[in-house]
């Protein structure tokens, strides 16, 4: 890292070194940016607020007089139309200090970043507490448009889904429970019906496991 590169703990303290006004703006942004990629996470990168799931999804840094965004290159040429009244170079796009900042676009250069990155990695996510496992994993790669579905789950959502079918003993059952999920997700359904939820998630359960996701 450059020594001209200010370390910050987190994004929360490089919030805090700016002043009120353009600590609102900063935190717009981010705002923005978590209601479009909940999952991704939050930290500091190159000095700067950086959202990260795959890898970097997007960041952002005050400069003198804007709020410089990166979402990179692919995403500055296909939200070409929306980012002309803005100063732009090859991955950054410059909000003015003095100007509101575009929540929409926002939002939209992120899922854009977000379905480019899924769609690139054919990345599945995790459950809260259950990884995912490759039987799983096969049955939603194997028909186009679910991976999208599964991805759109909530981290609890998707756990209840692995949870309900890897708690099963026999493999015939498993299969059968790995073919509902594949309807019901294709149909729309988010999760599990008649099921209690993970009992995993209870905190007297907690001792039987070595590894928890946050």
């Amino acid at each position: 890292m450059s020594a001209l590169i200010k370390k910050y703990k987190d994004i929360d303290e490089y919030h805090s070194k700016h002043p009120d006004n353009i600590k609102e703006l900063l935190e717009t942004i981010r705002v923005a940016i978590k209601q479009t990629a909940p999952n991704a996470a939050e930290t500091i990168s190159y000095g700067m607020p950086a959202f990260k799931q795959t890898k970097g999804l997007i960041y952002y840094a005050v400069n003198k007089n804007h709020i410089g965004l990166y979402p990179g290159a692919e995403a500055i040429v296909h939200f070409k139309k929306e980012l002309e009244k803005y100063t732009t170079s090859k991955g950054a796009i410059q909000i003015p200090l003095g100007k509101s900042v575009p929540v929409a676009l926002i939002k939209k250069i992120v899922k854009f970043r977000l379905e480019a990155d899924m769609k690139k990695n054919e990345v599945l996510l995790d459950g809260i507490y259950h990884e995912l496992t490759d039987d799983i994993k096969n049955a939603i790669k194997s028909k186009k448009g679910v991976i999208d579905k599964w991805n759109s789950l909530t981290p609890i959502q998707r756990n209840e889904w692995i949870c309900w079918i890897t708690t099963v003993k026999k493999t015939e059952t498993r299969n059968e429970h790995i073919e509902r999920m594949m309807e019901e997700l294709q149909e729309g359904i988010r999760q599990p019906c008649c099921w209690p939820g993970c009992p995993h998630r209870k905190p007297n359960f907690q001792k039987w496991f070595s590894k928890s996701k946050k």
